[in-house]
């Protein structure tokens, strides 16, 4: 753990120095909080009780929590279920400033109805009803890139001093190659055909291209050097909802309490996407 905590010290302050930033922000230092996090559900740890804002649902087991204590810094994390790019770039980069050292971002899948798309392609919907959620979805995700690479501009503008990580999403399904079961909705179990869950591993595989897309983008344009994307899904390799492997992501699971699990990483999934972005951070 000190050795991780050192690295990624040792990483934010060279980052800081490619972007002419100045000494490293303290917890009191006004100007902005060290640590930023923004993004969506994944970001805020939701399903992941308990909260400490039961509004956006933000966990304390969320990856910002666990990664700023891996770095030994405090996080403000606005990350909010729900959330699309245009959600974090009017709602979410207050706590950003000069003094700001670290910002992750996940976002992108709220970008378009998934949550639709998984239940039109599941044995709750339809072959029609999948193929006209697929084609909506594939209309969306071509937006995602624009409103990555406007956040990141906004960002950048706020934090000029910051090391920015975008992170993409973990495939739902794993290797699938049989009818995979998730749990059940509304006293319904639900399913998906081993070519439904490849095709909805594959949406998601868009999505993360069109998040990578939006980081290049970027860069390119602007020549940022402080700007990274984390491809979380091979360190979620044999432990999605239908591997053989211990689950990092939830199934469907009844109850007020807990029915916002569906579909999010878990305690352990959380722990991995620190763990993923703190490598990843790695000299």
């Amino acid at each position: 753990m000190r050795t991780r905590l050192v690295t990624i010290a040792a990483v934010l302050a060279l980052a800081a120095a490619a972007l002419g930033g100045g000494a490293p922000a303290t917890a009191a230092d006004p100007l902005g909080a060290p640590y930023v996090a923004l993004g969506d559900s994944q970001a805020a740890g939701t399903g992941n009780l308990p909260y400490v804002d039961q509004e956006c649902m933000r966990s304390r087991k969320s990856y910002p929590m666990l990664l700023a204590a891996m770095a030994g810094m405090p996080v403000a994390s606005n990350a909010c279920a729900g959330a699309s790019t245009q959600d974090v770039l009017t709602g979410q980069l207050g706590d950003l400033g000069p003094a700001t050292q670290l910002v992750t971002l996940t976002a992108g899948v709220n970008d378009f109805d998934w949550r639709g798309a998984l239940t039109a392609c599941s044995s709750a919907g339809s072959d029609a009803a999948c193929a006209v959620a697929m084609q909506s979805a594939g209309e969306a995700i071509a937006g995602v890139p624009l409103g990555i690479a406007q956040v990141l501009a906004a960002v950048r503008t706020q934090a000029p001093n910051a090391l920015i990580v975008v992170t993409g999403y973990p495939l739902p399904f794993g290797a699938v190659t049989g009818s995979c079961s998730v749990g059940a909705f509304q006293g319904e179990p639900v399913k998906f055909t081993a070519a439904q869950a490849a095709g909805i591993n594959a949406g998601l595989a868009g999505v993360n291209a069109a998040v990578q897309a939006g980081v290049a983008g970027y860069a390119g344009q602007t020549g940022d050097p402080g700007v990274r994307y984390v491809d979380v899904t091979a360190g979620f390799t044999g432990h999605a909802l239908c591997d053989t492997g211990d689950r990092w992501i939830s199934g469907l699971v009844s109850g007020k309490a807990t029915m916002h699990r569906g579909f999010h990483p878990n305690a352990a999934g959380q722990q991995a996407y620190a763990e993923i972005i703190a490598g990843a951070l790695a000299p």
